[in-house]
């Protein structure tokens, strides 16, 4: 589930170089897998953590590898991120000090389901997965924090899917719109050629949006999309159909009960 941001990205008390045994004991105290450990406890914990420190813009782990390790951001900014089919980066949530990441994969999935990059320079607590599960059989409180987080992992999926199907609808609504719009204006307007059917007119983005009831970013993306298929070519001022049956089953797959 993406949080929206209320402060700045940029962390003034943030500098470069390793993390202190201070602020190493205050991350770990205040993680939500640990607090609540007496100071021995925390102290055991500690000590089978390491830190690491990460430029800018370096890549933490990539989606799709082997999740062997959780994270907690001592310091700095952590970006995790998926990428869509059209290779479109789509950022999940932006992470800052004391968040955990990773922790999900660490307790069942075998594989990172998104890529962790550092957004600004930062330091990173980690552990190992065979590290982490002696950790939840010797301290139950552990364990039972890391069910809480797994529980409050999969609500926020739950939501994101919800949302994600929603906007899935919305997006083919969009798309039988304009590729509707485009059929009715080769009707009128179109000129058969050996590739399709041309139509020459001025007609932009912002034309086709308010003809459909949509905005321009929303007209711009559909029509890349379906550049990118096959089902569109476009120039200053033409577009061409190059599979009118095509943009009709885009039409009839978006009708209610398909």
């Amino acid at each position: 589930m993406t949080r929206k941001r209320t402060t700045p990205l940029s962390d003034g008390h943030v500098s470069p170089g390793s993390c202190s045994a201070e602020l190493r004991a205050q991350i770990l105290g205040n993680a939500p897998y640990f607090r609540g450990l007496p100071t021995p406890a925390r102290e055991a914990v500690n000590r089978l953590f390491r830190s690491v420190d990460y430029p800018a813009g370096k890549m933490i782990y990539h989606e799709g590898e082997p999740a062997e390790t959780l994270f907690l951001v001592a310091h700095g900014k952590v970006k995790l991120l998926q990428h869509s089919r059209s290779g479109d980066e789509v950022v999940l949530d932006l992470l800052s000090q004391g968040d955990p990441f990773g922790g999900l994969t660490v307790l069942g999935r075998r594989r990172y389901p998104q890529s962790a990059v550092a957004q600004t320079a930062c330091c990173v607590l980690l552990i190992t997965l065979s590290d982490f599960r002696s950790l939840l059989h010797r301290y139950p409180a552990v364990a039972l924090s890391a069910l809480d987080g797994v529980a409050q992992d999969l609500e926020a999926a739950q939501d994101t899917i919800r949302s994600l199907s929603t906007l899935a609808v919305e997006a083919r609504i969009a798309q039988a719109r304009i590729a509707q719009a485009l059929l009715d204006l080769a009707e009128r307007l179109g000129e058969a050629d050996e590739a399709g059917m041309l139509i020459q007119s001025p007609l932009s983005q912002q034309d086709l949006a308010a003809m459909v009831a949509t905005t321009a970013a929303t007209v711009s993306r559909v029509i890349s999309d379906l550049r990118r298929r096959g089902y569109v070519e476009t120039g200053r001022q033409w577009i061409r159909l190059r599979d009118r049956e095509g943009l009709a089953r885009l039409v009839e797959e978006s009708e209610p009960g398909r």
